[in-house]
């Protein structure tokens, strides 16, 4: 449901395509999936993650929703609490970066160029699980453009209640690693931490001069 939401705000046609009567009713579901310790879980019913949390906060206030209301009191408690937004994991920052909530710095290297190798190489994106190659298709693509979402007043006030520091002041390339203890799953060995260190401070800056990124 979020990412509908995402979707439909980004483009403009959140109110169009949703009457105000289903608006209400997403918000009254997402107030029902809420915890007792004011975070969500990442399915329905399961223990607050800040994965959770950060989407179905930012959900119930791009459809209207005050931040003062008691539910989102509680749900910004406990994603300050747990180290704010910056500490949601990489496809929540994905998500985040789109909707103009996280600087698309704060993440590791997702990159389109790999989709221009040949084929018969066995690391080809073409040939992932196909779960992970359609998620991994339109990210590659909207982290090489970089793309963000139109600056709304709401998006203002979010980048002030998703973060325990001032927006500007975010440190993006320590938030780049960070994930919330709940959220993780399986940490980083010493070899993928090296891969993303190289990413980051040699591959990509290369790539930013590449032509598939300027297109």
């Amino acid at each position: 449901m979020p990412l509908l939401v995402f979707a439909l705000y980004i483009t403009g046609s959140l109110n169009t395509v949703l009457s105000e009567e289903h608006r209400r009713e997403i918000c009254r579901y997402i107030y029902n999936q809420q915890n007792e310790d004011g975070g969500w879980g990442k399915q329905m019913l399961g223990p607050s993650t800040m994965f959770g949390s950060c989407l179905n906060y930012v959900t119930l206030r791009l459809l209207g929703e005050e931040k003062t209301h008691d539910a989102l009191s509680k749900g910004r408690e406990w994603i300050l609490s747990h180290g704010s937004a910056a500490a949601i994991p990489q496809w929540g920052k994905i998500w985040l970066s789109m909707i103009g909530l996280y600087d698309w710095s704060g993440n590791n290297p997702i990159i389109p160029e790999l989709w221009l190798v040949p084929h018969f190489l066995p690391r080809h994106p073409g040939r992932y699980w196909v779960f992970t190659c359609m998620v991994y298709l339109p990210m590659a693509y909207l982290f090489g453009k970089k793309f963000v979402g139109p600056i709304t007043p709401t998006i203002l006030a979010l980048r002030d209640e998703l973060y325990s520091v001032p927006y500007n002041e975010i440190d993006w390339n320590k938030a780049r690693d960070t994930c919330a203890k709940v959220d993780l799953i399986s940490p980083r060995t010493t070899a993928q931490n090296l891969v993303w260190t190289c990413l980051n401070k040699v591959v990509e800056p290369m790539l930013n001069f590449w032509p598939v990124n300027k297109h």
